[in-house]
This record gives C-alpha cells, structure tokens and sequence, in this order.
C-alpha cells in the first residue's frame, strides 16, 4: 500500500514543555486513489503524541466489491470511522454494516475483516497508536462497534446537543473518549480552555473556526483540528447552519 504524507495548514502551537513530534492544527481531508481489490490511504497525520509512542491518523477508501483480512499488531489499537458509504466489519462471529459516522475500535492482535459489496469506493478514517506504558500498566479491553443510527441524540438548550459513543479504558489508553456535536450557527461549543486529554475533532459538516493556542484556524468538513495536551482551544461555528463533528480524546 502507498503511503503519500499530506498535512496541510499546520502552524506550530507549543504546549506545556512536551517534546511530541505532532504539533497542534489543523489538517485537510486527502481523497486517496482507488485501487481495485485493495486499501488505499493517504496519511494526514503521523509522529508522537503526548501519550503515543506513535500515532498515526489517515484518510482511506475500500474499493467497491472488495474483502480485505487485516490484524492488529500485538502493541497496537486502531479507531476506525466511516466517512461516506457502507462498509460491512467482520469481527469474530458477527459482522455490522457500518454507515457514514459509524466507528470501531479494535484492540491489540484483533482478527477481522472489511468488505465493500457497492461498485462504488467507501472512505474511512483510520486512527492507529501504540502506547508509551510498559506491558505491565496496560489495561484489558475488548474490540467494539458503534453504528450511527443506534446513537441517541440529547438536545441542549441552545438548539444543538450531541451523541455520546463511549468513555472508557483500553488496553493501551487510560480513558478514550469519543461524541459527536451539533453545534447551532455563530456559537462556541464553550470558551477557549485546555485540558490534560489529547483531542482531535473531526468536521463532519458545515464551516467552523478553532483556536489553537494563539492562531484561529479554519478547515472544511472531512479535515479536522488537533490539539496536544494543554493547549489552549475553542472551537465556534462560523456558517449559517448547524454544524457537526466527532471530538475524539485520549490519553
């Protein structure tokens, strides 16, 4: 598989004396090109992260009428999100047809498989990391799929609300985190902070603005914003609808 690196609009924001090689902004969707009977990808982001020896985030598309077998490295966990299609994980002895906005996570050595049966590619977002903790530290887990329309929504009082998937421990994280907000046209989801978490927020839709440290930063939908831990961000939608994303934390 051919691997292209591309990240774009990053501009540099330090946080808090940490010597991570993945540096907090804002990186753009990349369409990789299909290739029949495989996988492509592109790599949006790849390095170190505060809590990751390696972590790597990546845009990829699953030719139509194709079935690949993959395996989790033993010192790896992999997220996966459906960006646009339908595409169908087989994992021990069940298998889910995953929508747009679907998501699994896998855990380290996790058997499976991904097939498309549309004539058409499907695209996913893949995020794969290997802890700094020893063997000995790390937690049990268990691989787990979450489909989109079992997700409940919860309104707020500021005509959004969001869809909580999980928040729990995995083999190799001490609290993963993951929902998805609706966000109504020229709010701030809150004001600027930080927080000891990581945390990427994927754009689902519509035209947002993030602060990262000191900078603002724009992105269209399908890119998404990092922050590393303990810097200052905010994000505020910027268009005239609401707007949607995943925010994703980790550490």
């Amino acid at each position: 598989m051919k691997r292209l690196l591309a990240i774009l609009l990053i501009t540099p924001c330090l946080a808090f004396a940490q010597k991570d090689s993945i540096l907090s902004g804002a990186y753009s969707w990349q369409q990789p090109t299909a290739q029949k009977g495989k996988i492509s990808s592109v790599v949006l982001l790849e390095g170190k992260a505060y809590d990751f020896e390696w972590m790597q985030f990546a845009a990829n598309s699953i030719a139509g009428k194709t079935e690949l077998k993959q395996t989790i490295p033993s010192n790896q966990e992999q997220l996966l999100i459906v960006k646009s299609g339908s595409i169908t994980i087989h994992l021990g002895d069940s298998s889910f047809v995953l929508a747009a906005n679907s998501v699994v996570v896998l855990m380290p050595g996790e058997k499976y498989s991904l097939s498309n049966t549309a004539i058409t590619t499907a695209d996913f977002f893949s995020m794969k990391y290997s802890s700094k903790k020893s063997a000995g530290t790390q937690r049990s887990g268990k691989s787990f799929v979450k489909i989109w329309e079992n997700i409940p929504f919860k309104p707020n009082n500021n005509g959004g609300g969001r869809r909580d998937f999980f928040e729990q421990p995995t083999v190799q994280q001490k609290r993963f985190e993951m929902h998805v907000t609706t966000l109504k046209e020229g709010l701030k989801s809150r004001e600027p902070h930080t927080h000891r978490a990581e945390e990427i927020i994927l754009m689902i839709n519509g035209e947002t603005e993030m602060l990262l440290g000191d900078k603002t930063h724009k992105i269209p939908a399908g890119g998404f914003y990092y922050a590393g831990t303990n810097v200052l961000h905010g994000i505020k939608n910027i268009g005239t609808s609401p707007c949607m994303y995943f925010a994703i934390q980790f550490e």
